[in-house]
């Protein structure tokens, strides 16, 4: 009787398996026809374009390219291809203030004063950098209208702005305002307390640990080379790519600056699921939201360099030349990413049309 049930479990699986193995090969290949169809219809062969990834139970599922990562020499863009990550970067420098934390070089409620030497941030935690609650204006928006365009901009000038010329700190004013700004002081913070430069800290905290070998921290100001780099590009008025890269406040890195491929963001995506970047804790405050707020009417949570909701954490991405959009699932093995080389894919609601398939496909 004993091995009568055995057999009867081991059969009860099997077909479980089987039958589960079986509903994804006909769902991966049906959804990957349809992604194709939407790629095709909205990226032509010889413009920019993007690259699109979905993993599921740390597989790559999807994982192809569109378009070129650059006109003049027609280069295809693939999984391989280094893309900016414009405010998806915000993830990567609130890891690194973590990773600093696992470390004993600072606490989340330190203030920000403490480190930054000025009595301007006496009422600014460091979390609140993290959390868009700071209470500071916006450096970034003030940089905008009025740097001076001849000049590459540093996260050294973002500090003096602050310092010197923005003294109106909100105070008790703590609600939610994002603010690219804050996330410019981070690395400030790193290399004070690290001692590295903050493309190094970074490769070696956070890129290292997660298998992140062609990623790198980029600014304007000591730039390297990006292999298999994706221009961005801007399209005109008479319908013409225009390169946007070399814009003098991508001299400032934190809010943005990251360069990443699929094949490298993947590996990333993995480390998360397993918590293998930083210790048990400081992984279960990533996701964990740390403030709330209301956006055209909806409740929505912040975590530590993500939007998080009840099923997932997501963060957008634009810039001259950018669209970026990372989707991590809370409640099943699923991520979906999307990164483009031209700043429209937002406005054709390419990303919401995808996930729509994907959902199609890999229901709740």
């Amino acid at each position: 009787m004993k091995y009568l049930t055995l057999l009867i479990l081991i059969i009860i699986v099997s077909c479980g398996a089987a039958g589960r193995l079986e509903k994804t090969a006909d769902n991966w290949g049906s959804l990957e026809a349809e992604l194709d169809a939407l790629f095709n219809k909205n990226i032509n062969s010889g413009e920019p374009g993007l690259a699109f990834l979905v993993a599921y139970e740390n597989e790559r599922i999807y994982s192809k390219g569109f378009g070129l990562r650059n006109i003049e020499s027609k280069e295809i863009i693939t999984d391989s291809t280094n893309f900016e990550l414009a405010s998806v970067s915000k993830q990567f420098s609130a890891l690194c203030i973590l990773a600093l934390a696992d470390q004993n070089k600072l606490q989340l409620n330190d203030t920000a004063s403490r480190y930054l030497g000025s009595d301007v941030f006496r009422s600014v935690l460091i979390r609140e950098l993290i959390t868009h609650t700071s209470g500071l204006d916006d450096a970034e928006a003030y940089f905008y209208k009025h740097w001076d365009s001849t000049k590459i901009a540093s996260n050294a000038d973002v500090l003096n702005w602050y310092i010197e010329k923005n003294k109106t700190i909100k105070g008790s004013d703590k609600e939610f305002k994002y603010n690219n700004g804050a996330y410019e002081l981070l690395p400030i913070l790193v290399e004070k307390l690290s001692g590295q430069p903050f493309p190094e800290f970074i490769k070696e905290s956070i890129f290292d640990k997660a298998g992140m070998q062609n990623s790198i921290a980029f600014n304007l100001n000591n730039p390297v080379k990006i292999a298999q780099r994706a221009n961005c590009y801007h399209q005109n008025l008479f319908g013409k790519w225009e390169m946007t890269d070399g814009d003098p406040l991508t001299g400032i890195v934190g809010a943005g600056g990251i360069y990443t491929s699929l094949n490298d963001y993947f590996n990333y995506l993995t480390a998360l699921r397993n918590k293998t970047i930083l210790s048990g804790d400081s992984h279960d405050l990533i996701f964990s939201p740390a403030v709330s707020g209301t956006s055209d009417g909806e409740t929505f949570h912040y975590g530590m360099g993500w939007f998080v909701t009840d099923s997932f954490a997501q963060h957008t991405g634009g810039w001259a030349g950018v669209n970026t959009f990372s989707r991590i699932y809370l409640n099943k093995p699923l991520s979906v990413v999307l990164f483009a080389n031209r700043d429209d894919i937002h406005k054709k609601e390419i990303f919401q049309k995808a996930i729509e398939i994907v959902k199609k496909h890999i229901p709740d």
